[in-house]
């Protein structure tokens, strides 16, 4: 019968235990930068739509048959402003970071005498409406970006772990 020998399997034992008693907070320093980055990235493409101002800076209206194709510099400026990311939750063993829009546009109307909610326009602006044109942003910055958010996440991790077990 053949034996194995190997010293110091306590010390390490001992370190992948106190590393498991702290992983979610560690994956949390890992993932909160990578959201950081997506973000970004995020606003970078808010930046890049195109403008298209109506009467005295407001939003421009779309005749019958037409599409609006941009937003005005109001509009630009408040999904820029309002995009962020909301804290990190723990489900079923996951750690989710949101990215996304939160309250309410400048720009009142009858309908929305607090202001336009940001989601609302984003939503429109990615998906389009029967007045304005598609321009789905968000989808490709998020596929475009995708696989070095990841290679942030693992690099960080690494980073963590080569800190813990020395």
């Amino acid at each position: 019968m053949a034996y194995i020998t190997v010293n110091g399997l306590e010390e390490y034992e001992i370190k992948i235990s106190k590393l498991a008693k702290k992983s979610e907070g560690l994956c949390k320093i890992a993932i909160y930068p990578a959201a950081g980055y997506m973000t970004d990235k995020i606003r970078d493409a808010v930046s890049e739509l195109p403008i298209e101002e109506g009467k005295n800076g407001m939003p421009p209206f779309a005749f019958k048959g037409k599409k609006i194709t941009g937003i005005s510099k109001i509009q630009k400026k408040d999904i820029s402003e309002s995009l962020g990311i909301a804290h990190m939750k723990e489900k079923a063993g996951y750690i989710y970071a949101k990215i996304g829009w939160d309250g309410y546009g400048s720009i009142k109307t009858k309908a929305w005498p607090k202001g336009v909610p940001n989601i609302l326009l984003v939503k429109t602006i990615e998906s389009g409406t029967r007045f304005r044109k598609k321009r789905p942003f968000i989808r490709k910055t998020i596929k475009a970006n995708e696989a070095e958010t990841i290679r942030r996440m693992a690099i960080k991790i690494d980073e963590i772990l080569e800190k813990e077990f020395k």
